[in-house]
């Protein structure tokens, strides 16, 4: 059961195939710069979708810290990337949108847009929302869930 559950949140991280990614200034407009702990969750979301984006499996990893690091694999994550690609297209681009008001927690927001061509060999665009759930433990910023919506 464990290992569906794991898989699920895995297919749901994975969504997105990226390459390097560079954080632009306007990605943090509506981040309190003082606000250090959101800064670097917005910073982990957008690492988390580049690594998606770029079916950077060790990218990945490395963006995701805590005890979800250790229970993701390489297959679950490839298989995931192949689904995704194939269901909803490659990540095109991604925004952080808002962060919503939660307690003890952090749920940020981020729009992305997919695209893939379709059988009649048209484009199809489409955006969904990802949502990244952070919280501290020990001092340190750690990724609790994040999936599409």
């Amino acid at each position: 059961m464990k290992q569906i559950i794991y898989t699920v949140l895995v297919l749901f991280c994975s969504f997105s195939l990226a390459a390097c990614v560079v954080v632009e200034k306007d990605d943090f407009e509506d981040v309190d710069p003082d606000d250090a702990t959101l800064v670097e969750s917005v910073k982990l979301g957008n690492n988390i979708l580049a690594s998606f984006r770029d079916e950077d499996f060790g990218r990945l990893k490395k963006n995701i810290p805590g005890p979800l690091r250790t229970k993701m694999t390489e297959k679950d994550f490839r298989t995931s990337c192949a689904n995704w690609r194939d269901s909803l297209g490659r990540i095109k681009d991604f925004d952080y949108v808002l962060e919503l008001d939660t307690p003890a927690v952090r749920n940020l927001i981020w729009r992305v847009e997919f695209e893939r061509e379709a059988a009649n060999g048209k484009k199809v665009e489409q955006d969904m929302l990802f949502r990244l759930v952070t919280g501290n433990v020990d001092d340190e910023t750690c990724v609790l869930s994040c999936g599409f919506l």
